[in-house]
Parts: C-alpha cells; structure tokens; sequence
C-alpha cells in the first residue's frame, strides 16, 4: 500500500498547480509553515490543533502555558523541497526532537488526502502518526518499547476529523493487512525485545504493535496490564520479562491476537468537539523569507559535508538579493555556519543584527561563532565557552521561553571545565520543562543529577533516551545499567566518554 501511494504522490505532483504564498500560522501549541492559500492555511492549523485537544482529553493531559511557549514547528511541503530537505528517503514525513525546537517535515497533498479513505495512507496519517510520537515524549517522557511507541503512534494517526467538530481515533491500519496477513511470524521475544531477538520484517513489526496496542486500548480490561507492563518496564525489569509479569503466557496472547485480527476489531473512540476554537495568528512570510526557507530546512536537518560549500554559495546568492532581511541573512548566516565559513557568517549575522538587535537566533549564533573562533581544536576549549557565554545570556533576555539559550549558558560552564552555579543549574532545568522531548538535554540534567546525589532523577531522565526504539545500543542504556547496578562512581565517568556525547 505503501508503494501504490507514492506512485499517486508522483502523478500529483506532476500535476499539481503552484500555491498562493508561504504562511506561517501561530496557534498555542504549533508553528506550521505552509505554501497554501489563507483559507487552505487556516483550515490546516485547525485540523492540527483539533487533534491536540482530542489527544489531551483522550489521555487526560492537561494543557500547559509552557506548552505555548515551545510550539511544536510543522512544515507543509509539497513533494519536491520535502525530499530535498527531510533526508527521508521513501518516506511522507519526519519528526525530530531537538532543543532548538522539536519539528515535523510533513508532504502536503491534499487532494490526495481528500481522495483517501480512513485507515489507509494518507500525508495526513503520517503527520498524525509523527505528532503521536511527539505528544507521547513531551506529554510523558518514559522508556517506550519499539511495538508500543509505533503501535501508539499507528492507532492514534487511524482518525476521521468529522463535520459535527468531533474526531474519531482508532480505526483499523487497513495498510498493515497485507504484512499482518503474509503468514510471517513474529514470536514474543522478536516483538518485546527487537533489538536482542532481531527481526528484518519491520512492517510486521508496525503491524502487530498496532494490532496489540489496539486490542489493549479498546479493551477496558486490559489497560490496566498495559499499565503495568509500562510501570515495571520503567523501574528497570526488560521488556519480555515485564510483559510476562504484566500479561501472563505470552504465546496464548499470540494466539488472542491472531484471533483478534481474524474476528471484528473493536470499534474506534469519539471524541467531542473541542470546547473552543483554536485562537490562531497569520501572516505571509516576506519575500526574503520565504527565499530562504528552503536553505534554513536543509540546515535544520543537517547537511552533508560534501555538500555544504555548494549550498553556501547557492543560499549567498539568493540572500543577496535582500540584504535587509534580518531573517534572510540570518538564514545565511546559518548555513555560513554549517559550512564553516566563518568570515561569511559574521558578516551575514552582523547585517542580521543591524537590522533586529533582539533577533533571538541572531544572538545565539553570535555566541557559536565567537566559540568557535576560540578554539583551536576540533572541540571548543574553556576560552571559547567563557567568551561565547555572554552572547548566550542575551538570546535568552531577547527570548526567555526558548530551550537552546538556556542549555547553552549551562553548557558554557561543563565546557570551561567549571561547576555551574545554581543559575545556570535552574536554566538546564528550565530547558528540560520546555524541551523535555530533547535528548541533549535530558543527558546534560541526567549528569547534573547523578553529580548532585540524586541517582533516581538522573535514571528518569535517562529512561526515555535509553529505550529510543530505533537504537539497539546508547550511552544512555549503558549508564542506566550502571546505575541500576549501583556503579555510580563509574555511571558518573561514563558521561564523559566521546561515545555518550554522540546521543546529542
């Protein structure tokens, strides 16, 4: 299914007709950047933030200021700058936790999704499926096995935004039939422990967390094992053995599940209309801007080495022609910086500032610059960290409510090889309540807890990093072994190993 999709992917583009103008939409808990019509962008913001709500009620979530201070930052793409940008290859969208601002890379087809019956790929579904993860690991930052954290991810994107304003979630995967009827197999182990038993069928693997996820959330009398598996799973049992404890003989659920696919699934769950409307701002991204979208996605990704000179005289180019664009040349200064042309990036964030002296990432990249330049070495050295500190305190006075500013000014001190002060403790702190979904983060206050005595923060804050479904081994796990052994003196050497700073 999955393949036929792309294929009307393909057809559309080739088809389909340019948009009005980028926009970029501000509602509480998202940033979409989108080149659509007004109507067609208001229209998606609102999608967006019904599913929130449904999500927040659906889990009990209660809302949260800070959560609007760090909206998630979804970008709309049609297919040709989505393959050039995401590095996804094969794939309809895209998310990365990040402390300098957690996002979706999204394909944006909506005549393909109007076209699209639920439960069956959609750009619409993936988008959901990737908002899913993020709600999870921002909402409850916990080690989340492989089969939960997918199937989770896979029941909730299954939804029907209805005419009345309520959304239904949980219909079938109907595009995980052909892989959960193949007649493969996988046993209890391949599915609870992935990464020991190792499995090469990962759409069997898909399907079967959906089908277990939704056997056990639609069954009342089940949550309540599911809630247990999770708990043990979180206080340090593996997963076979807390699936065992939780669910009893994991062969005869096998065979339940079997007999669950084959019979009538459980009907899916509605939920209300949001009480409200979702307040929302707009505007139209000025020509500089929106030129330089593209180069600021690439850099957002990440490029390739051997790329990134080209881009940097591609991105030169276009910001040229808007040399009083704060925003353009700060995009440029930006890629300067992946390119590690440093004279040009000066000059690019110099222009920048002229322009918006309070220009949050202006500030900051100031601050990297001046680090960089600092250092001899291929790792920035304690006079670096100490010059660039200053410049870290002022991103943070021109924009309080983001994570990156904050990090940094307590990476400063680890960096200069200097206790931190308590205020540069509580700026990590505040970092993680605003980005708890970041790794970087998570790893900086896991140490800073483990230094402090506190031996059972640092373990939660690990947990999540250490279960990333898509890692069979990190530092993380390794330390939360230690720890769990009672080897803190050596938990507390291992995050200063080069391996445990790569989780960044």
């Amino acid at each position: 299914m999955l393949r036929e999709f792309l294929w009307a992917v393909v057809a559309l583009l080739a088809a389909a007709p340019a948009r009005a103008e980028w926009r970029e939409v501000r509602t509480d808990h998202f940033l979409l950047t989108i080149n659509d019509t007004e109507e067609g962008a208001r229209e998606f913001a609102t999608r967006l933030e019904r599913f929130d709500s449904a999500m927040r009620r659906l889990y009990s979530v209660p809302d949260s200021t800070d959560r609007h201070l760090n909206p998630l930052r979804i970008y709309a793409l049609e297919g040709p700058l989505f393959y050039r940008v995401c590095g996804c290859p094969g794939a309809a969208g895209v998310y990365r936790p990040q402390v300098a601002g957690s996002y979706i890379y999204s394909l944006h087809m909506p005549g393909i999704d109007r076209k699209t019956k639920t439960g069956w790929w959609s750009s619409q579904t993936v988008l959901l499926h990737e908002y899913s993860h993020h709600f999870a690991y921002s909402s409850f930052p916990m080690a989340y096995p492989y089969w939960f954290s997918e199937g989770f991810a896979e029941f909730n994107a299954q939804a029907s935004f209805e005419t009345d304003g309520s959304i239904i979630i949980g219909y079938p995967a109907n595009y995980r039939a052909e892989g959960l009827k193949s007649g493969n197999h996988l046993s209890p182990k391949q599915l609870f422990e992935p990464e020991r038993y190792s499995t090469e069928d990962f759409d069997l693997l898909y399907g079967r967390g959906w089908l277990l996820t939704h056997y056990l959330m639609l069954h009342p009398g089940r949550r309540p094992q599911l809630v247990a598996y999770l708990t043990a799973l979180n206080s340090g049992k593996r997963s076979l053995e807390a699936a065992e404890a939780a669910f009893g003989d994991l062969k005869q659920l096998n065979l339940i599940l079997d007999a669950y696919q084959r019979g009538k699934l459980a009907p899916p769950l509605r939920i209300a209309p949001a009480p409200e409307a979702p307040k929302m701002t707009m505007r139209s991204l000025p020509p500089g801007e929106a030129a330089m979208l593209p180069y600021h996605l690439l850099a957002t990704t990440g490029i390739n080495k051997e790329y990134r000179y080209q881009i940097a005289l591609e991105a030169t180019k276009t910001a040229r022609r808007y040399p009083d664009d704060p925003i353009a040349q700060e995009r440029l200064a930006e890629i300067e910086l992946a390119a590690d042309r440093m004279d040009d990036a000066q000059r690019a964030i110099d222009a920048a500032l002229a322009g918006k002296p309070d220009l949050m990432e202006g500030l900051l990249y100031k601050g990297l610059i001046v680090l960089r330049a600092a250092s001899e070495g291929k790792t920035p050295d304690a006079k670096g960290w100490l010059a660039a500190r200053p410049w870290f305190v002022k991103a943070n006075r021109a924009d309080p409510s983001a994570a990156m500013p904050l990090y940094l000014y307590y990476e400063s001190f680890v960096g200069a090889k200097a206790a931190p002060p308590a205020a540069a403790v509580n700026a990590l702190k505040r970092a993680e309540v605003l980005a708890p979904e970041a790794t970087e983060v998570r790893m900086a206050l896991a140490r800073q807890m483990l230094l402090d005595g506190d031996a059972q923060s640092a373990r939660v804050l690990l947990q999540p990093v250490a279960f990333t479904p898509h890692s069979k081994d990190n530092a993380a796990r390794r330390i939360l072994d230690l720890i769990d052994a009672g080897k803190i003196a050596e938990a507390k050497a291992a995050f200063d190993k080069p391996d445990a700073r790569k989780d960044d």
